[in-house]
């Protein structure tokens, strides 16, 4: 293999013309790079976190839509609204942001959420 294996070709059997955008817009196999920038925000949730002093945390990647700090968001669980909150706080790699869109890796601050009520697999959204 040695060092240059980063300069190999794709074989034919590694690419998939089934992957990429749809001409519909929307995202498949998951694929970020492929998040719609526009339409109604969404973010997977991959993992929650309490602070103390501060609230809960919940971090993922955007799929689509944008979300500002003072947001009014929901909790999906199963397709069924669990609660609804206020985002206090956007942060993405260590820094403060206002606003966060569509293939970013974020942490949103959630207003008078419990740990216990946002679960790995939830989603937020407008």
């Amino acid at each position: 293999m040695g060092w240059k294996f980063w300069k190999q070709e794709p074989r034919v059997q590694d690419v998939r013309p089934q992957d990429g955008p749809v001409p519909d817009g929307s995202v498949q196999d998951g694929r970020v790079q492929d998040a719609v920038p526009a339409g109604q925000f969404t973010l997977p949730v991959e993992d929650v976190f309490a602070i103390t002093g501060r609230g809960t945390i919940v971090t993922g990647r955007i799929t689509s839509g944008t979300v500002r700090t003072g947001d009014q968001v929901l909790i999906m669980r199963a397709g069924q609204p669990v609660a609804t909150t206020r985002v206090t706080a956007i942060e993405a790699f260590r820094k403060t942001l206002t606003a966060a869109s569509a293939g970013e890796n974020v942490g949103l601050l959630l207003e008078g959420i419990d740990k216990s009520q946002v679960l790995a697999g939830d989603v937020i959204s407008h």
